[in-house]
């Protein structure tokens, strides 16, 4: 088995994790740890033995359900997002707020239908808690907030995290293939002063676990 078919098999049992089938396309910009092209990776693809395909999704051998169920939570994603758009639309009314993304599994259109809606939120120097006091605020009175201990989740928004624009990078200590993935499937849903790509050029390191990704 090549490096490059090692690779492939660690990307889908990644993915598997989250019972998400992926497309060849996928399969290449999520590349673990091998920088590739298209043509090359297809070649590779055609010649692995324990996985599976159906209607041009790639998974592990044996597990065809995925693909059902990301069909499935297809649909759940695009009326989580309309909300998060919904939301966006005031979040972006605070004048310290230069970024709203989605992320976690929704930023893949991988949502269960119980699941809430995770937020980064970027911000100017020295507004964090006074972002996320208004956010909080903001998110209360739309009825829309994810309060802690709260146990009926679905849809509802989770201020996940916020970064002010001093301190984008992300410690090293957390600098993973978790993280990475984070930070490469983040959906932006607003962005000023082109904040999201200066959040991409403070974490470069994200492209040693996914060398092929680019914004």
């Amino acid at each position: 088995m090549t490096g490059y078919q090692q690779a492939i098999l660690k990307t889908l049992a990644y993915a598997d994790v989250f019972s998400y089938p992926l497309t060849s396309k996928e399969i290449h910009l999520f590349l673990i740890g091998q920088k590739t092209n298209q043509a090359d990776l297809a070649k590779e693809l055609k010649g692995l033995k324990n996985i599976s395909q159906k209607r041009g999704f790639f998974y592990l051998e044996n597990q065809e359900k995925i693909f059902y169920l990301r069909q499935k939570r297809k649909k759940y994603s695009q009326e989580k997002i309309k909300i998060a758009k919904k939301v966006t639309n005031w979040l972006k009314l605070i004048p310290w707020i230069k970024m709203v993304g989605i992320t976690g599994n929704l930023a893949m259109n991988n949502a269960d239908m119980d699941d809430d809606i995770d937020l980064l939120i970027l911000t100017t120097k020295d507004r964090l808690w006074l972002s996320r006091l208004s956010a909080i605020l903001i998110t209360e009175l739309l009825g829309a907030r994810r309060r802690p201990g709260q146990k009926s989740v679905a849809n509802k928004i989770c201020l996940n995290m916020f970064l002010d624009e001093t301190h984008l990078k992300i410690p090293q200590k957390e600098q993973n293939l978790i993280t990475a993935h984070e930070i490469c499937q983040l959906k932006p849903l607003f962005s000023k002063d082109n904040f999201y790509h200066k959040f991409i050029q403070q974490n470069p390191w994200a492209q040693k676990f996914l060398p092929n990704w680019k914004p």
